[in-house]
């Protein structure tokens, strides 16, 4: 699984913006895209991303509400973010977001073309649904013990608390914190993580 390439996840074809578009505009095509993260596009390539939380800063923060309307994109974007090659694998992705503090990865090519982008959310999703399901699971997987199976789904239920915790938060950087060692600990199966 860790081998398998980032375009199995990967959103291809995300919504994304302009640097010179307005902050109000980049807000709106957050909530109606129901997304939280727009790669940034200036003559055909990435140079930055701005997320859900960079808005929420400056609406938080900017007490006149009209001046926040006047902000454009390449004031509150984080310029040229972290990003998969279009070679990356699943475990590429998962030490950039565990490693990095922050929920997107664009994907690019050489040319630093914009070819799609992936979120935790993505991430998990696929771990997911990746999981042996039904009392099955002991059957398929007969090289490993009872105690094994009993402590992997252990951790695949702190996963779970830890992935729910994280949607319910809105995003909190503790929860993400989280989440992201408790996926670490599946992996390496390692002690439990204190939620």
């Amino acid at each position: 699984m860790r081998d398998t390439s980032i375009d199995r996840i990967m959103t291809t074809n995300p919504v994304m913006i302009g640097p010179e578009d307005s902050a109000a505009k980049a807000r709106e095509l957050l909530q109606t895209s129901a997304i939280h993260h727009l790669p940034v596009i200036d003559a055909g390539k990435l140079v930055g991303i701005v997320s859900s939380a960079d808005l929420l800063k400056l609406y938080v923060l900017d007490e006149e509400v009209a001046l926040s309307s006047l902000a454009t994109v390449s004031q509150i974007m984080e310029l040229n973010p972290v990003v998969l090659a279009t070679t990356a694998t699943l475990r590429d992705a998962a030490e950039k977001l565990m490693n990095g503090g922050f929920h997107a990865l664009p994907v690019v090519d050489d040319d630093r073309n914009l070819v799609g982008i992936v979120t935790s959310v993505d991430l998990i999703d696929y771990l997911l649904k990746s999981l042996p399901v039904g009392d099955g699971s002991i059957v398929e997987a007969p090289e490993h013990s009872l105690p094994d199976l009993i402590e992997g789904n252990r951790l695949m239920q702190q996963v779970c608390d830890a992935a729910e915790l994280y949607v319910r938060s809105g995003h909190a950087e503790h929860e993400h914190s989280v989440l992201i060692k408790c996926l670490a600990a599946v992996r390496d199966r390692k002690a439990p993580v204190d939620v």
